[in-house]
Formats: structure tokens, sequence, C-alpha cells
């Protein structure tokens, strides 16, 4: 008996002992326990989740207005809607989304600075939820990277009427040289330090107040190469210059003016959180880029401007100006050893179309070799224009080939 009792209490030991080990160890794991992450780019801010990877990024890029939708004007009906969006893109290899958030001055948000986008409004009023912030969680939720897609200086367009209350509708009136006036357009001035503050402040707020992983800018800049437009700004820089010798040409005068405000917005950005990415996604001709102010050797050459960069390469092999295999190689070359990510941005809108002479219904794998050719010349990933071309009539030969590959090598 007296031995039994002395193995009964060595168990009761034993299982004291694992007990309290087991207890030490849950309460260890949850102390210790982060946010499930890809690996890549984080942030040490548990309060802010990010989703980043760091292999392949296969991108699709989701315009306003693949997200306007009449019957998703209700939170549940824009839930339904862009858990839609999620779905198509990841069926087809996705694993990053550029979304358009403000297209002309306007927000997919509330904001202090820009009106609500149209798209989102009802009978004039604004939601009663938070679109930007359904969309970064959901897509979260769902393993994407979201990216925040900005027009930094467009306020209105043709078939786009600019905001009749608010910041930008005070600056339109005020005269104050905030705003320029192009064919039937307005626009933010890249001259004006107003100008740039007042868009360095909104992509402040964005990342302030939503957990994006990325901010992203894309070919609108200079929207005008006539020197007439602002002749006025260029004259006034001039005679600002005491040395007249270092007097800029116009068209470095205009790329300074940008590379200020995208140096300011990553400084912006980093301040914040510098895990978020910032990056650009100009025209695929650089000559082009050069011409509306953007200064692409500045920004892949230098510290302080981009994470990344996107070209548009939306040409193919017979483009006489800029054939795709040896346009990514420029690119390529002009990022170089800096650390700049390279993706390639890609034209599915063109798939099956007679675009550029017809050339694009010679072969229905057009963009499958691209992203073939883009994986052999090193660059880190591609993105696809647009959302709505991936479950197109247009595009399903061309599509079923992609998705044939989109996972490959990856």
């Amino acid at each position: 008996m007296m031995k039994l009792n002395k193995m009964v209490f060595a168990f009761l030991i034993f299982a004291v002992f694992v007990t309290v080990l087991m207890v030490c160890c849950i309460e260890a794991f949850v102390k210790t326990e982060k946010p499930v992450r890809p690996t890549g780019h984080v942030s040490d801010d548990l309060d802010r989740i990010h989703v980043f990877h760091s292999g392949e990024l296969r991108g699709v890029w989701v315009p306003y207005f693949s997200i306007s939708d009449e019957k998703a004007l209700d939170e549940a009906g824009f839930q339904s809607r862009f858990d839609s969006i999620i779905k198509t893109a990841k069926a087809h290899g996705a694993n990053t989304l550029f979304v358009h958030v403000r297209s002309h001055c306007d927000a997919a948000y509330p904001s202090e600075i820009f009106p609500f986008a149209d798209i989102y409004m009802k009978n004039g009023k604004a939601p009663d939820y938070d679109p930007l912030e359904i969309m970064v969680s959901s897509a979260h939720k769902a393993g994407l990277e979201f990216h925040a897609w900005i027009n930094p200086y467009r306020i209105s367009s043709s078939d786009h009427a600019p905001p009749e209350s608010g910041i930008i509708s005070e600056k339109i009136k005020s005269g104050s040289g905030c705003v320029i006036e192009y064919d039937g357009g307005l626009y933010l001035n890249p001259a004006s330090s107003e100008a740039r503050s007042l868009i360095i402040d909104g992509v402040s707020e964005l990342v302030n107040n939503y957990s994006v992983d990325g901010v992203h800018l894309d070919d609108y800049f200079y929207a005008f190469t006539e020197s007439e437009i602002d002749r006025e700004d260029y004259e006034a820089y001039a005679d600002s210059v005491s040395i007249k010798s270092k007097v800029l040409p116009l068209d470095k005068w205009r790329c300074a003016n940008v590379s200020v405000l995208v140096s300011g917005i990553n400084e912006a950005v980093k301040n914040i959180d510098e895990s978020v990415l910032f990056g650009i996604s100009p025209q695929g001709n650089i000559e082009n880029d050069l011409s509306i102010g953007a200064d692409v050797y500045t920004w892949c050459g230098e510290n302080g401007y981009i994470d990344y960069i996107a070209p548009q390469i939306y040409y193919n092999s017979e483009n006489p100006v800029c054939p795709f295999e040896s346009t990514v190689d420029r690119w390529k070359s002009l990022v170089g050893k800096s650390g700049i990510k390279l993706y390639i941005g890609l034209a599915l809108y063109k798939a099956g179309s007679d675009e550029d002479d017809g050339s694009w219904l010679e072969s229905d794998d057009i963009i499958a070799k691209q992203i073939a050719y883009s994986r052999k010349a090193g660059t880190d990933g591609y993105i696809l224009y647009s959302f709505d071309y991936l479950e197109s009539e247009q595009t399903k030969a061309e599509i079923s080939n992609i998705d044939r590959i989109a996972f490959l090598n990856v």
C-alpha cells in the first residue's frame, strides 16, 4: 500500500509539472504570437496589419470604374462586389491589388481634404460605411497585398465634373495658381508648393488611417507639353534664380517639380510607416515620361524617391518604337543594382483586340510570353491592366494561356 501511495504521489507531481509547463508554453506563445505575414517588408507596429509577398508580384489594376456598381451602393452590396473582385483576381493568380482610391482629387474613404467619389454616393449623400476599410480588410483576409492607387494632379475631365464644395473647390475658385485649366480639364499645378502640400497631406491622411501596403501613382503627371500653359510659373522661377546660367530648361524644371512631390510623398509615407511601399507606374516609353515631367532616371537611380517602378510596357514585339523585349531590358538596366523593384505593366486590354494595326490578333499567348520573358529578364513581377479584362470574352483565349503559367517558377 505504501509503495502504491508513493507511485500515486509521484504521478500527481508529474501531472502538476506537465500542467504548469503547458500553461507556461501557452502564455509564452500568446505573448509572442504575431499576426501571420508572408516574408518581405514587415512593419514592427502590430496595430498595422500588412500583407507582403517576398516572391514574384502578380498584380492587377482595379480602376475606379471597375468598382462602380449601382447595386453595390449599400454596405452589403459593396462588400459583395469587392469580394467578387478578390475572388476573380485570385482565380487568375493575382497576389496584389492596385485599387483606385483617388482618381480625380476625390476619395474612396471619408476624407478631410477630398470629397467622396461619385461612385460611392447615393442621391447626393456619402455612404454610411467606409469603402476603403472594407477593401483593405477584405484583401488582407484573402492574403492579398493592397496598394492604394492615386492620380495626384487630376481634378476633372470632360466626363468628370469638379467638386462643388470642399478644399479643392475652394482652390479652384481662389485663383491662387494652385489649379491649372487645360483642354477642358482641371489639374493641380505641379509647380505650386501649395498644390504639393495638399497632395502630400492627402497621402499622409491615407497612410495614417488605413493599413494599406503601398501607395501607387500612375502616369498622370504634367497633362500638357505646350510651353504657354505654365509660362508665368516658369518665368517666375527663372527670375528667382540669381545665377542665370543655373536656370533649368523648361523640361528639366518640370521634372524637378514632379520629383519634389515624389520625394515628399516618399518621406511622408516612411515617416508614418516605413514598411509601406511607395511606387510609380509611368509610361513604358522613357522619352515620353521625361516630356511630361516624370524623371524616371532620378527616381530609379537615387535613394529617397521610390521602392518600385512599374512601367506600362503596353507594347508587343511588333511595336516599331518600343518593342516589348528591348523595352523590358532597358528598364531592367535603368534600375540596375539600386534595389528598386521592377514590375512590368502589361496591356491585357489589348489582347484579342485590333489595337496596334491588328498585331494583337496574330496570337493568343502574347501576354503569357511577355510574362515568361519578364521572368527570364529577372524582373520582380507583373501587373495586368485591368481587372475588367480578366473574365472578358475578348481576352478569354489569352487569359487561358496566362492562367497556365501564372503560378509557375514563383
